[in-house]
Order: C-alpha cells, then structure tokens, then sequence
C-alpha cells in the first residue's frame, strides 16, 4: 500500500530514446509469449530469495567467510538503493506512459533499479571474491546473469533503462566499496556499524517497504555473524548433498519463520498493517530475528547433524579430512 501512495507522487521523467525502447521491446510478443514467461523468469534471478540463496549455498556450504563479504556487499546494495529511490522519488515506466505495459507485479519508485543492483552485487561480487580461483565460467556469469536481469525489467515495463544501468553501476561500486572497508578498518563490525550510520538516515524520509526490509537484514546479518564467530563456530562441507540440504534447511527456516512471525503477530494485532510506524518497525525486527536465527543459531545444528550422520555411516573419513582442509583454507 505504502508502494502504490508513493508510486503516485512520484516524479516522472525518462532520457530521450527511453520510452520507445520499451514499447519496441514489448512489441516483439506480449503477455502470455515465450519472450514474457522468459523474462519473468530471469527477472525471479534478481529477486531476494534466489539472491539469499546464493549467498547461502557459499556461507552455509562452501565457504563462510567469503559468504559473509558477498553477503555484506548484497545487504549494502539493498540498503543504498531505496535511499537513493526514496530521493529521486521517479516513477514507473507503466505509471508514466499508458501505452507501456506492466508485465511485473511492483510497486513503489523507479531509479535505480534494485533486481540489477542486487544481480550485479551478489554475482559480481561472487566471481570477485572468488578471482583467485580464476574460474571462467563465474567470470561469464557474473558479467550475463546481472545484464540479463537488467534487459528484463525494462522488457516487463519496471525500469528504464537508465534505471537499470544506474542499477548495475550501483551493485558493482558496493562490491568494492564492502571489500575496500573490510581491509582498511580495524575489524569488519567497523562495516556493519557504518552501514548502518548511513542506512539510519532513511529511518526519516523513506516510505517504501524495501528499506525497512533491508536495514532488518543488516542488523540480522551484523548479529548472526557476531553470534556464529563467537559461539557457533560451524565448519563448512563440500560435500554435495550435506550442501543441499543445509540451504534448503536454511530457505525454509528464512520463509517459514518469517510466515509464521506475521501470523502469531497479525492474531494478536490484525491491523497492524494499518498503522505505519507499526508495520515499518515490525518489518526492521522480524527481517532482523529472521536472519540472525539463519546465520548464527541455524547452523548450531550441524555439529549435531553432523555426528548423526556419522552413526548412519553417511560420512566418510575422506568427508571428515575435506572438511578439515576447509577449516585450514578459511583459517
């Protein structure tokens, strides 16, 4: 709703050439064409679930430290971007022109786009912190997945293309605006706490949902990795299926637990979604205990899965030695 009243007032303007770049675009097959289911598809990669995922599958499985960096650099790109919205207040392209049309269920402002800010955040940054391993083909993602979430959005009528352009630039300039900080400051909660600092800021003049989902998700991260530093202290796997089933474990607990907040919340208070301050304060805190549960008490449980899978013989010494590689690697 708050998406919809800000959408309304917003300001609306576009560079010479955009307007009929995205007619053109969604000339070649509407709704309903292989072109349209196509584009939702690769629309849902730029989308925070998938996105969450990701980062996951490296912080849960493969590597936890590098999960952190790129995870810290996704929350940042989701942090700077409705501040920079919630400034240019620009509206929609469909909102704009009639003629255009929204293939795409959104909602609140335009520029910069947050799907290729956050694609270009959580890939780039993936195949950034990853460039010792001189992979090719995470190089050749990183550079696609992001561009083609950017060609889109503005094919579903969200963005211009200045919106996605911007939005790309912006996920790229957190990467190594993140990276640069992690090696300059003393100790990474130095990050957290200047993410924070800025992202505070918007606590005064932002109106749109996205921000108060993501400031919920820096204070859940900055916690949960402080938690898990400190206590839970888990080691990361390679093996295949102990991956799988850590992030699908960790995807349920995230969708789940946060459902389920909602539901105890709205029995006890079915109209909080009327009161603003209200509903914008209860976001900050369920996206904040959502993810601090994710990151640092979830992954208590895999000393205690792990010694269960032991008594079932499901691993071997060669499981046990690579996990100790591990260890040594991130250490």
């Amino acid at each position: 709703m708050l998406g919809l009243i800000s959408a309304a007032i917003g300001v609306t303007w576009s560079l010479p050439g955009e307007n009929e770049f995205i007619l053109w675009f969604q000339s070649i097959a509407g709704k309903g064409s292989f072109l349209y289911y196509l584009m939702n598809f690769i629309s849902m990669l730029g989308e925070e679930t998938v996105l969450v995922g990701i980062v996951g599958l490296i912080y849960w499985g493969l590597d936890k430290r590098r999960g952190e960096q790129i995870g810290i650099g996704m929350i940042a790109a989701t942090i700077f971007n409705p501040l920079i919205k919630n400034i240019v207040k620009r509206t929609r392209p469909f909102d704009a022109v009639s003629e255009i049309q929204n293939f795409r269920d959104v909602d609140g402002y335009s520029f910069p786009s947050g799907h290729s800010a956050n694609s270009a955040a959580t890939y780039a940054g993936t195949a950034y912190h990853y460039r010792d391993k001189r992979r090719k083909w995470l190089i050749a993602v990183a550079v696609v997945l992001p561009l083609l979430v950017a060609l889109s959005r503005t094919y579903l009528g969200a963005h211009y293309p200045s919106d996605v352009l911007c939005g790309l630039l912006l996920g790229i300039a957190v990467v190594f605006l993140t990276s640069a900080l992690y090696k300059l400051l003393p100790n990474k909660y130095w990050v957290y706490g200047i993410l924070g600092a800025i992202g505070f800021a918007g606590f005064f003049y932002c109106t749109t949902d996205d921000f108060f989902t993501a400031y919920g998700l820096l204070v859940g991260f900055a916690c949960g990795i402080l938690f898990e530093q400190k206590i839970t202290k888990f080691e990361n796997t390679k093996v295949w299926w102990r991956i799988v089933l850590r992030v699908t474990a960790g995807g349920v607990i995230f969708l789940g637990l946060n459902e389920l907040i909602k539901l105890i919340v709205g029995a006890i208070y079915p109209d909080y979604e009327q009161h603003v301050w209200f509903e914008r304060i209860f976001r900050v805190l369920r996206y904040a205990a959502v993810t601090f549960i994710d990151i640092g008490v979830y992954p208590l449980l895999f000393k205690q899965t792990e010694k269960l899978w032991k008594k079932f013989g499901w691993i071997k010494r060669d499981d046990q030695s690579e996990n100790a590689q591990t260890q040594e690697e991130n250490a």
